[in-house]
């Protein structure tokens, strides 16, 4: 089984997840790292710093296993108005190193899903799909 650090990037506005590991929805901030924005949803305005891995934040009570493979689901409580692409990234945990206490850095990451191209309605307004959605 591959132990993988979830770590779901969204520059714009963060969001709090919820996880189904064959059980019930856990607890807000259960396995997502609680970030020092959660109550302002600010988001991050430089996509260079590392506040984009963890947004300096303290690391989560409990660590998900997710096996090769596995298919993964992220609730958002944070409405998202930005119009723009969602993108989400994972990292495997290095060897030697717990998920618990790693911090995230290193040429590590890689993209699991990123948002559909941008759509163009009836009006002619451009939309992103995840555009006012929750």
């Amino acid at each position: 089984m591959m132990k993988s650090l979830i770590a779901v990037l969204l520059v714009a506005a963060t969001a709090q997840g919820h996880f189904i590991n064959g059980k019930a929805e856990a607890a807000d901030w259960t396995a997502t790292r609680m970030t020092k924005n959660a109550q302002s949803k600010q988001g991050i305005e430089n996509p260079t710093v590392a506040d984009i891995r963890c947004y300096q934040s303290r690391t989560a009570p409990e660590v998900v296993e997710v096996p090769a493979g596995a298919t993964v689901h992220y609730v958002s409580t944070q409405q998202v108005n930005h119009p723009g692409p969602t993108q989400y990234y994972m990292a495997k945990v290095p060897a030697g190193q717990s998920a618990k206490t790693w911090d995230g850095s290193g040429a590590v990451w890689f993209k699991i899903y990123s948002s559909e191209t941008p759509k163009v309605d009836n009006n002619k307004q451009l939309f992103w799909p995840g555009q006012s959605k929750s």
